[in-house]
């Protein structure tokens, strides 16, 4: 009777810290998932912005190239940012792309002491030297 009691009371000296790891190893991983999808994101975007062959368009292709590719891993388009620079849209000039997002905490119990993580990844591609078309 005496060790089912101490048994109790040693499971419940411990779950908090095995809660709290594996919150952590979710969070982990919350934070990875966020990062490759980022990275494809801005890789997806900044591919489209310089194969566009409308040069007033390359901003326009790059951010729904990153909503699509965001929405592709399963997370919302409309929490991330992405920001587009290039020096101009002429031949052989590099194009620039930034894509943050915000990751959660994860939803399990002690889950709330991981503050909100901000993810950003950038890609810079040069606009194709050989378009014809302008």
């Amino acid at each position: 009777m005496r060790r089912k009691g101490q048994a109790y009371v040693e499971f419940i000296l411990v779950l908090p810290l095995m809660l709290l790891i594996i919150a952590g190893i979710i969070a982990f991983g919350q934070g990875l998932y966020v990062k490759l999808a980022t990275q494809a994101a801005a890789w997806a975007a900044a591919r489209h912005a310089v194969a566009t062959l409308n040069p007033s368009r390359g901003s326009q292709q790059a951010i729904l190239a990153a909503r699509y590719a965001l929405a592709g891993f399963a997370l919302d388009p409309n929490d991330a940012r992405v920001e587009v620079s290039t020096a101009g849209w002429n031949r052989g000039v590099r194009v620039a792309v930034r894509v943050c997002y915000d990751v959660p905490p994860p939803p399990v119990p002690y889950g709330g002491i991981f503050r909100p993580l901000r993810i950003c990844s950038g890609q810079t591609m040069p606009i194709y030297r050989w378009k014809s078309r302008w």
